[in-house]
């Protein structure tokens, strides 16, 4: 072979080299532009990306293939709840009394939202009563949150169930809310289901110092640290003054918005001169007013629009019952500014029934909540999704 011939050879090799270490360092230059991408990205994100999972933060413990699951996964989704297993609750307690040796073994978790906290027990007739996950009642999936109304029970008949917006990893709010300033806007979407037994419903209950205001069923307030569910920032579903109809107010009562007076159900003393209280129900009738109803799962869905100036009557409140509008009054006080926080980014589930008289003897009462969803974006209602079905 001639020398020529050995050189040619010898540049076409270093010249397949050179190409073969060219295409190397591409490819490597690729994975590991790549991986600091992926990093970034994922690893060393900033708070104010969010991957998909992190909006959706109790979306695994759904069960699939649920009109549930299919609501969850909606755009704007930040909280939903199945309450389908008992370790989702972690407990907090009156120390030194019966439920120390009921909780036995298990962490008494602050109220003052360090953790995990969620669930609060009570004592009631020296027993120790507290929100549980009930496995034979369910909207979908297997279980629902339940709290049972005591016979000679006070106010906080049963304990009731708290819960953030969001938490971080570790349990501690994240500091979400819902309000002016915050980069999710303004405006809460929320939907949950609730079953009430003959019993609760068929009870006139009785209170200290006059008329009872009626029992609540949940209550949305400021977010953490300074949130309290008794404030300026507060609107709360409730049974006003015994009537059977679910209605809203604001701030301790103070700013009530109304019966149900867009359905032109609005406050009524009837034939019986009682406008309020138990003996009210028949001034109250379907299908004028929606009423409350027995051994059956409710929808209640709601949008509050925090707008105008902190604590000028200027935000809307709305609230759908089974998909019908009982709710919608654009005045509300919304106190954003001040001492309770920046916006809505807890909430409260419970029967409580302020100065609920613990000498009336009553039949043992039941509620049950199930498939929570909490949403910066409308949550479709009813059983069937449809888009004819929108709270916008």
């Amino acid at each position: 072979m001639s020398k020529e011939n050995v050189f040619t050879m010898v540049r076409m090799k270093d010249s397949r080299l050179l190409l073969g270490l060219l295409f190397l360092t591409v490819g490597l230059s690729a994975v590991i532009v790549a991986f600091l991408d992926y990093d970034s990205q994922i690893g060393n994100r900033s708070s104010s990306l969010k991957p998909v999972s992190d909006l959706r933060t109790d979306a695994s413990a759904i069960s699939p293939r649920t009109v549930l699951a299919e609501k969850c996964a909606r755009p704007g989704v930040l909280r939903c709840l199945g309450f389908d297993s008992p370790s989702f609750l972690h407990y907090s307690w009156p120390a030194a009394t019966v439920c120390d040796a009921l909780f036995k073994g298990q962490k008494n978790v602050e109220k003052s939202r360090p953790g995990w906290g969620n669930a609060v027990a009570v004592v009631q007739n020296d027993q120790c009563v507290f929100p549980e996950i009930d496995t034979e009642t369910a909207h979908s999936g297997t279980g629902s949150l339940k709290i049972t109304i005591a016979s000679n029970s006070s106010a906080d008949s049963g304990g009731h169930f708290t819960e953030v917006f969001k938490r971080n990893s570790d349990g501690t709010p994240d500091g979400t809310y819902i309000g002016p300033g915050s980069p999710l806007g303004n405006v809460l979407y929320f939907q949950f289901y609730q079953r009430f037994d003959e019993d609760f419903l068929s009870t006139n209950f009785q209170c200290l110092d006059g008329e009872c205001g009626g029992w609540k069923q949940a209550i949305w307030f400021g977010n953490p640290p300074d949130g309290n569910s008794a404030s300026s920032l507060e609107v709360t579903i409730i049974n006003g003054w015994q009537r059977g109809v679910p209605q809203m107010y604001g701030q301790m009562g103070r700013d009530h918005y109304g019966i149900q007076d867009v359905r032109g159900c609005k406050y009524n003393r009837g034939g019986n001169d009682a406008g309020s209280g138990f003996a009210s129900h028949i001034n109250y009738p379907e299908p004028l007013c929606v009423t409350y109803k027995a051994n059956q799962w409710m929808e209640f869905t709601g949008r509050i629009e925090i707008r105008g100036h902190s604590n000028e009557p200027s935000s809307r409140v709305q609230l759908w019952v089974d998909g019908q509008l009982a709710v919608d009054y654009d005045q509300a006080r919304i106190d954003w500014s001040g001492t309770s926080g920046d916006g809505l980014g807890q909430f409260l589930l419970s029967p409580s029934h302020t100065n609920k008289d613990s000498s009336q003897a009553h039949p043992a009462g039941h509620v049950w909540y199930d498939d929570l969803i909490i949403s910066t974006q409308p949550i479709l209602m009813g059983a069937v999704a449809t888009t004819s079905q929108k709270n916008e």
